[in-house]
């Protein structure tokens, strides 16, 4: 089968996008080609053929308004006259449709609840973002009747998607069972503590800064900062927060497995809510306790399998008294180790998912 996957957004070695979908395609004997927007050149590597429009936005503006680029993908994507194409951005919902236009079999992989995670887009005014939200969703659901198959990274996208499509498939976005292997490396609750994400205020940053800061535990913070103020502030108010930087999936794998506790305490939004973290699962693949936002979604993980310790995300003595735990209680922190990475082997890992991922493309192509 031809394959041609599609981004104008995400990297081309996208951790969900190349090194799971489209490695594990070519790994089960398909032709896979990757559509990239940036200045690299062209290459094949793991199998998969990348190919980059050359086209990156210069603004935000820019992207949603992207006719140079748009063009560009559409006719690389018709040349290559694939069985099925698969595209990652909703930015390219109308190149979807072109190419379902013209007979080919298209499908759509949302990352992400887009109408709700709209709703707290800082560079957005916030007077626009409910209507924006509101006329999006309406678009997204009309063209994605037209789609051949929607995947999804989450059980709360799965329900949402099926009502507008027969064809959902849940392909999470779990680790890959020896991503993590500590190497040797022992497990110490003395260590720091870790984030590894986006680093925005929605994301919790000021609270578990405050509660490391009380516990006397160093923290590592590896991403981008979306706020200029919010970096500003912890560094003039935090001297135990260590910033890392945006780093390698193997420098990311380095730091997680030397660190004593892994923090996704994301505050409640509506998209967040309902979503599964990657690093929530990153964290237990790599043997460190969690310390989660108190959502049901997480607690159906987090505390059926005995792995760390949800938390009310706003409340920072909540948060302080977790760490304490973890820090000072040895067994409990070990135990809790070795569930996650059970946890993982057993059911949260991408070799499970690779499969619902073949069959979604075997039924496509076979219908």
């Amino acid at each position: 089968m031809k394959i041609c996957h599609m981004t104008i957004l995400h990297p081309r070695f996208d951790i969900r996008i190349f090194m799971k979908e489209c490695v594990s395609l070519s790994k089960a004997g398909n032709d896979v080609i990757l559509l990239v927007n940036d200045n690299i050149d062209n290459e094949v590597k793991n199998g998969v053929k990348i190919i980059s429009i050359k086209k990156p936005f210069r603004t935000r503006f820019h992207r949603f308004f992207f006719n140079s680029a748009g063009r560009k993908i559409f006719n690389e994507a018709k040349k290559l006259n694939a069985d099925v194409y698969h595209f990652h951005d909703p930015e390219l919902i109308r190149i979807g449709i072109k190419l379902k236009k013209i007979g080919f079999k298209v499908i759509y992989d949302s990352h992400e609840d887009v109408p709700r995670q709209i709703h707290v887009k800082e560079w957005i005014p916030k007077i626009l973002r409910y209507p924006i939200s509101f006329f999006f969703e309406i678009y997204e659901n009309k063209s994605c009747e037209k789609f051949d198959a929607i995947i999804v990274p989450t059980p709360h996208l799965k329900e949402r998607f099926k009502n507008v499509s027969r064809y959902v498939y849940e392909v999470c976005n779990f680790p890959s069972i020896d991503d993590f292997e500590r190497s040797g490396v022992v497990y110490s609750n003395k260590n720091d503590g870790i984030y590894v994400g986006d680093l925005s205020r929605t994301r919790g940053i000021q609270q578990i800064a405050l509660a490391s800061q009380k516990a006397g535990l160093g923290l590592k913070l590896c991403g981008n900062f979306h706020s200029k103020n919010l970096k500003v502030y912890l560094s003039n108010n935090f001297d135990n927060v260590k910033y890392k930087g945006y780093l390698s999936r193997t420098e990311i794998a380095q730091e997680i497995t030397s660190s004593s506790m892994g923090f996704v305490t994301l505050l409640n939004t509506a998209n967040d809510s309902y979503s599964y973290p990657i690093k929530m699962f990153e964290y237990m693949a790599a043997g460190i306790p969690v310390i989660a936002s108190n959502f049901d979604v997480y607690k159906s993980i987090i505390e059926e399998h005995d792995c760390g310790i949800c938390v009310d995300p706003t409340n920072v003595n909540d948060i302080l008294k977790a760490i304490d735990i973890i820090k000072n209680d040895y067994d409990t922190a070990y135990r809790f180790s070795l569930n996650g990475q059970l946890a993982i082997k057993n059911f949260f890992n991408w070799e499970n998912q690779s499969l619902v991922l073949l069959q979604c493309y075997e039924e496509i192509y076979n219908n």
